[in-house]
């Protein structure tokens, strides 16, 4: 027959087992605001890009926009006259600017930006210590 020496394994004291709660919630705090700063910071720069882009556009239409303004005076005046037509384009235009301005802050949302993920783990982590 053969015989183990079985050695008694010191179990970990309370103050041990608090000392390594507190340094593993330190740890996961640390590292849901990494993610969460990666996350902004992706964000951000994509946004970054997107406006750079709208910017642009937005410069190169507007050229547009004066530009078929001008024609739709320039084909009403003789109908109506330069002053009128002038009035007839300019009211139209500021009702159509007004109701895309307004349609487009309704759309924005600053939602968004919120880091899901994150929010996603911490919540997992949340329910983890909870237990449930």
């Amino acid at each position: 027959m053969i015989e183990h020496d079985h050695e008694r394994v010191a179990a970990p004291s309370i103050a041990h087992l608090l000392r390594q709660l507190v340094e593993d919630g330190n740890h996961l705090v640390r590292t849901e605001i990494r993610l969460a700063k990666s996350e902004v910071r992706d964000t951000l720069a994509s946004a970054k890009a997107g406006a750079g882009a709208i910017a642009i556009g937005g410069i190169l239409l507007l050229g547009s926009v004066f530009t078929l303004l001008g024609a739709a005076v320039g084909f009403l005046a003789p109908l109506v006259g330069a002053g009128f037509a002038g009035l007839i384009v300019g009211v139209a235009t500021a009702v159509i600017g007004g109701l895309l301005i307004v349609s487009g802050g309704k759309k924005l949302s600053v939602t968004s930006i919120v880091p899901d993920r994150t929010v996603a783990s911490v919540q997992r982590d949340a329910k983890a210590i909870k237990g449930n």
